[in-house]
């Protein structure tokens, strides 16, 4: 099924559904009043709706982490497994068929390190087992500080395959995977740095707590990933032996250091007893 088919079917909160928080065309979203939206992306977006009018947009899709994902169980990060319902969330799903052609571009909002979210974001959507598998030839996952990257990204989906488009993307933040890697690794531990205090502030920390173990998830599996896609290394490093590639792999991931779920909790004098809704039992089983 193609991509726009895909998510033209997801319901969102206007048609009491839980997949997303708006999905349709991206003019009526850019005219919402309580729309919220980073001024970068929505400069993109409103000449992305000005060149293709037929443009939908799907907000806030909501997804399930797959725990049967071989480099899930590979990366083996715990506590992402003792997140209930669907915390993965793919921020902007802009969409569009065009003389034949089923295009869409996965845009994250701007920080500096915000791309390596949407790559994690990417290789989750991409993933063996997710209902977007056969549609990795029409899907980019970007994130800039540039409207104008964004616009003209969205219109190279139509002239340009999608691999070298997000070879391209990806060239901007690093040249290699050492670079890569030693981004994703001063990340988590900005993360981890700043969460206690943030943590402490706040009286209801559940969404936060989600967000950070989704985070410190995302950084291990393009870590994991990106490392295994690469034949160069394959090759010059492991000599073509694919079992000590992965074993690296799997290394490279547990450089990402994180807080524990329960230490979250704890922070400021939490007891580690989280709410029930917090709790995955199924979960553990899985560990």
């Amino acid at each position: 099924m193609a991509i726009t088919a895909i998510l033209e079917s997801k319901l969102d909160v206007r048609h009491s559904g839980e997949d997303c928080t708006f999905n349709g065309y991206l003019e009526d979203y850019l005219n919402m009043e309580d729309v919220d939206l980073d001024p970068v992306l929505r400069e993109a977006f409103t000449e992305i709706q000005a060149a293709e009018t037929d443009t939908r947009i799907c907000v806030g899709l909501r997804s399930e982490i797959n725990n049967d994902a071989i480099s899930n169980q590979i990366i083996r990060y715990k506590d992402v497994f003792k997140l209930s319902g669907k915390p993965l969330i793919y921020p902007y799903i802009l969409y569009l068929t065009k003389e034949g052609q089923d295009r869409a571009l996965l845009a994250v909002p701007y920080t500096q390190y915000g791309f390596i979210k949407a790559k994690g974001l990417y290789y989750c959507m991409t993933e063996p087992g997710s209902e977007f598998i056969d549609c990795k030839n029409e899907i980019v996952a970007i994130c800039s500080d540039q409207a104008e990257a964004i616009t003209k990204t969205f219109a190279s989906l139509f002239t340009q395959r999608a691999g070298a488009i997000q070879r391209g993307i990806d060239g901007r933040y690093f040249r290699n995977y050492d670079e890569l890697k030693s981004a994703a690794v001063s990340a988590a531990a900005q993360l981890k740095a700043d969460a206690p205090a943030i943590l402490a502030s706040l009286e209801d920390r559940a969404d936060q707590i989600y967000e950070y173990v989704v985070n410190w998830f995302l950084m291990k599996k393009v870590l994991y990933v990106q490392y295994m896609v690469n034949k160069n290394i394959l090759n010059s490093v492991h000599e073509g032996n694919v079992k000590r590639q992965r074993n690296q792999a799997k290394l490279n991931a547990d450089e990402i250091t994180f807080m524990s779920y329960s230490e979250m909790w704890r922070t400021n004098g939490e007891t580690e007893e989280t709410p029930a809704a917090e709790e995955a039992p199924a979960a553990e089983e899985a560990e």
